[in-house]
């Protein structure tokens, strides 16, 4: 019996020291996620105000295409937490979204200088948390936050200030055409960490929530590195795809067992033989005991306006000045002349007395290769 428990205890205690060095070994490291995204429970995501709305029943989604994808129509709301970079065009986009009657809600510490905005360097950042006061009255008094940014808006016409510490302004509202733009210069107020550290909360809540009336709220990711490519698949739901994909290889392996034969179907060669080169001799053969020269060379001919009818639309009875007018466009120069001096050898062929089958053979191989060249047209 004893025997029994010692062999039990050292198979349990070899299966945890199995698994404990296992999991030293290959224990998984957490993805290193952007900051400032809204999937990220980092400490420098924005998950947490991400779910907050969510579960509030706000409309909220996020955006991973550029901006002039966005949806037409007014009041929607796109907020944009530090973008890694914004070009001139896509200012111009935004803008021109804005402008439909839709807000930007642009949280960044050091922004470029925008038409809607005046920048200036205050060249101190701050680390202490200071008293904020908010120039809406929307948020009460007694407010307090840390604002790292060494930058602050200054006051000019067509800028409404709504937050202010004591170093100047830290955030302001624009509007721009219908819509609206609103810049804040404190994009880690809506980290994970510090959402709920001070008063930040309660200052940024006025500016990231949306009416029961309003359109869809979007957290833009694709200036974070994320890009989702539309498609024609992206309407349809995920397991209507699954299940017309079984469908369709059902369907295949089907096939496959009703199928005769797979392969390619190839041509007797006594066929090709037979009814190819020996007919093409015995047909030259014909010609050539007739001394049926020029009507060979005609037949050449017509073969070739029908191509260039097909091809061009040249007319069967253009003349070879017209012809080659339309040719011109299509073919290199030298392939140009090659096809004047054969349209000049049928001319000179009818205006002869006699056609010896010497000459027509030197115009047939001269004519051959403009025959390969319109069939390749």
């Amino acid at each position: 019996m004893l025997k029994r428990n010692k062999l039990q205890i050292a198979l349990a205690v070899s299966i945890v020291a199995f698994l404990l060095f296992g999991y030293v070994l290959v224990k998984p490291d957490l993805p290193d996620l952007p900051p400032y995204l809204s999937t990220s429970a980092d400490r420098d995501g924005t998950k947490a105000v991400f779910t907050l709305l969510k579960e509030q029943g706000a409309p909220v989604k996020a955006w991973k295409q550029p901006w002039r994808s966005l949806p037409s129509g007014g009041r929607h709301k796109l907020i944009v937490i530090q973008p890694y970079t914004l070009a001139a065009k896509e200012w111009e986009e935004i803008r021109t979204w804005v402008s439909g009657g839709n807000e930007l809600v642009l949280f960044h510490d050091a922004p470029e200088q925008l038409d809607e905005f005046s920048i200036t360097e205050t060249g101190e950042d701050g680390s202490n948390a200071v008293a904020i006061t908010d120039l809406t009255g929307q948020s009460g008094t007694g407010l307090s936050g840390k604002v790292a940014s060494a930058y602050r808006l200054k006051e000019a016409p067509g800028m409404k200030p709504l937050l202010k510490d004591e170093r100047g302004i830290i955030a302001g509202r624009a509007e721009v055409g219908q819509g609206s733009m609103t810049l804040l210069l404190v994009p880690e107020w809506m980290r994970n960490d510090r959402i709920l550290e001070n008063s930040h909360f309660e200052l940024i809540r006025p500016y990231i929530q949306t009416s029961p009336e309003s359109g869809a709220l979007w957290f833009d990711e694709y200036h974070h590195g994320l890009y989702e490519k539309p498609g024609l698949f992206a309407v349809y739901p995920g397991w209507l795809l699954a299940v017309l994909l079984q469908l369709s290889l059902g369907a295949l392996l089907w096939l496959w067992m009703k199928g005769v034969r797979f392969g390619p179907a190839y041509t007797p060669r006594e066929w090709t033989v037979r009814r190819g080169d020996e007919t093409l001799l015995a047909a030259a053969g014909w010609y050539e005991r007739r001394g049926l020269a020029r009507e060979a060379l005609a037949h050449q001919a017509r073969y070739i306006r029908g191509l260039m009818r097909e091809r061009w639309g040249v007319r069967l009875d253009a003349t070879v000045t017209q012809a080659l007018a339309a040719a011109k466009p299509h073919l290199s120069k030298e392939e140009l002349e090659r096809l004047a001096a054969v349209m000049r050898s049928w001319e000179a062929a009818e205006e002869a007395a006699s056609y010896s089958p010497k000459q027509f053979e030197k115009d047939s191989r001269m004519a051959d290769g403009v025959i390969r060249r319109l069939e390749r047209e």
